[in-house]
């Protein structure tokens, strides 16, 4: 009988991807970074930004899409999760692959904000999220023009979070410079590895609009 790293293996392989990384990033962020480059980038609500990707994940011809409908690769949002308290969460992305789920937390931000760290972060560490799982992500929706001092600031305090010194943390991740990576130990005393991501959603509706008549 094949173990559940031989059927991943098997898996990933049929795809094209070598390891569970290369599909986390060549699939499941290009695909999210590619659909950062169409969508709006308007200032709105966390969920409302979340759902612009979705959308057009779902209706922009790719081949992440053609394996969507083949239901080969699964993506849900609102993907309510049991908790180890035997409560439920709401995971905001989840791309998922038969043995292999990468989730996606999102978070709406003005500054390097303690909310990403204790509504975000810590969600995978107490193992509310990706339990079982080595890979997750974070988002960022920047609602201002601080990206820089954002990515800084939050580079800057993820070492206070269990922080690990790990060849995921000294590596790189070149398809998004606004970017950086980090790995934690959770509460089981396994290892999670975090690829943050920040896009920026600081355009004003009205200012948009004036673009659109002048052309």
């Amino acid at each position: 009988m094949l173990s559940q790293n031989d059927f991943i293996q098997i898996n990933l392989k049929a795809l094209g991807f070598t390891s569970k990384r290369d599909l986390v990033e060549n699939l499941f962020l290009k695909s999210l970074i590619e659909s950062y480059q169409r969508i709006a980038h308007t200032i709105s609500t966390e969920n409302e930004i979340r759902d612009r990707f979705m959308q057009d994940l779902y209706n922009t011809e790719s081949q992440l899409k053609k394996w969507l409908q083949a239901s080969i690769i699964y993506l849900d949002w609102e993907n309510w999760k049991f908790t180890p308290e035997n409560k439920l969460a709401r995971a905001d992305i989840s791309f998922k692959l038969t043995g292999c789920e990468f989730i996606v937390e999102c978070k709406r931000l003005k500054s390097a904000d303690k909310l990403y760290f204790d509504e975000g972060l810590l969600r995978f560490l107490t193992l509310h999220y990706s339990k079982g799982h080595e890979y997750a992500g974070m988002i960022g929706f920047v609602i201002n023009d601080k990206d820089g001092d954002i990515l800084s600031g939050l580079k800057s305090k993820v070492v206070n979070y269990d922080y690990l010194s790990t060849d995921f943390v000294n590596s790189s991740f070149p398809l998004l410079p606004a970017s950086f990576l980090s790995s934690h130990k959770r509460t089981d005393s396994s290892t999670i590895n975090i690829f943050h991501l920040l896009f920026s959603f600081a355009q004003m509706a009205a200012q948009e609009e004036g673009m659109v008549a002048e052309v």
